[in-house]
């Protein structure tokens, strides 16, 4: 089944890309483009005395992005992280940030991992919490899990303007009960449908959550058959949302071609807004080798300049498709803070002393 559904998508892409002019003829006339950065590690690393700096001055972090035309804070949230190295986003670390972001005028995403630590596609943790839970169970404790930070999060005047329901899931989340693939090749649509729906349902009978967006996460940015199997299976299950979220890094998910081919038959077929909701390109030099799981793709050098020009190719292409209304930076915030126990990545805006790479200014109007 799956094989014929993944055929069916291909023969639907062949048909969808024949004119990409044409195709798009159907779309909006003006793009409007909002910039967001995923901030999460940002006050563990100021907290411990780690610092950012622009052109030799030193400023709060947030505050830099605001000035680069930033506009949307994305912060993660683990259900009971241990709070060592970068899990430390528990409920009151995210309810801290989370107002300190408004304060500043930033639009705030929520991103539920629904575990207790990283949640992506090769690995999604069932919470100590809910273990051993059969289906039904878990569904109930993500429901009440969903509106009980929710309700925390708006008593603070920290209510978010988005929500995520899971990262990364296009392998399914809360593994084993939520996962999506078998060995036979079959899928479990049906459980991922059922938790999804108690997300949803959890940021809706929230106090004032009746009208947040709600984004479902995949990391399919260049891969048009995979986005499409997985948004239409879950919305012929019943799970309604309002943004499809993406994640395309070059190195996992190919080319600026792929992408393309990927945001223009999306906007087509679909009538969500589009987000890819994480993108980072290296600056330091390194760049990771080709692999099994690694693409050899490396559209320009991994150096400051290059990760500026990924940007600013980045922005000029999602402009060309008007249903792409945000992109965001995944961990821009890095920097090297001894005792913190957080890896510095070459994918930082910044580098390991805190001083901000050009990239930082690439999505700035003038650029």
């Amino acid at each position: 089944m799956r094989n014929l559904v993944l055929a069916l998508a291909l023969l639907l892409f062949s048909f969808s890309c024949k004119d990409k002019e044409n195709n798009n003829e159907n779309l909006p006339e003006e793009s409007i483009l909002e910039y967001g950065g995923d901030f999460s590690i940002m006050k563990k690393l100021e907290d411990a005395g780690g610092e950012y700096k622009i052109n030799g001055e030193t400023k709060e972090g947030l505050q830099i992005f605001k000035d680069n035309n930033y506009t949307w804070c994305r912060l993660r949230i683990f259900h009971s992280p241990n709070m060592e190295g970068p899990v430390c986003n528990d409920l009151g670390y995210t309810i801290a940030l989370a107002k300190e972001a408004k304060s500043y005028g930033f639009k705030f995403l929520l991103d539920f991992h629904y575990s207790d630590t990283w949640a992506d596609p090769a690995k999604q943790y069932v919470p100590a919490a809910w273990e051993n839970l059969d289906i039904g169970t878990l569904s109930d404790s993500v429901y009440q899990y969903t509106k009980k930070v929710m309700n925390a999060l708006n008593n603070s005047g920290a209510a978010p303007d988005m929500v995520q329901i899971g990262n990364e899931i296009n392998n399914g989340m809360i593994w084993p009960q939520g996962k999506l693939w078998n060995n036979d090749g079959s899928a479990n649509w049906e459980e991922l449908a059922t938790l999804l729906k108690a997300g949803i349902r959890g940021v809706k009978e929230a106090e004032n959550g009746a009208n947040i967006p709600i984004l479902i996460h995949a990391a399919t940015g260049g891969n048009l058959v995979e986005s499409d199997n997985f948004y239409s299976n879950i919305l012929q299950r019943g799970v309604e949302f309002d943004i499809i979220g993406l994640s395309y890094y070059p190195w996992w998910h190919g080319t600026f071609d792929d992408l393309e081919n990927n945001l223009q038959f999306l906007s087509n077929k679909y009538e969500q807004e589009i987000s890819v909701v994480e993108t980072a390109y290296y600056a330091n030099g390194w760049y990771p080798e080709p692999a099994e799981w690694i693409l050899d793709v490396q559209p320009f050098p991994p150096n400051e300049q290059g990760q500026f020009d990924f940007l600013v190719k980045l922005n000029d292409i999602l402009k060309k498709y008007p249903k792409v209304t945000s992109v965001y930076y995944w961990k821009p915030d890095g920097l090297e803070v001894p005792g913190t126990g957080v890896p510095y990545l070459g994918r930082s805006l910044f580098n390991r002393d805190g001083n901000a790479f050009k990239g930082i200014s690439a999505w700035k109007a003038e650029n």
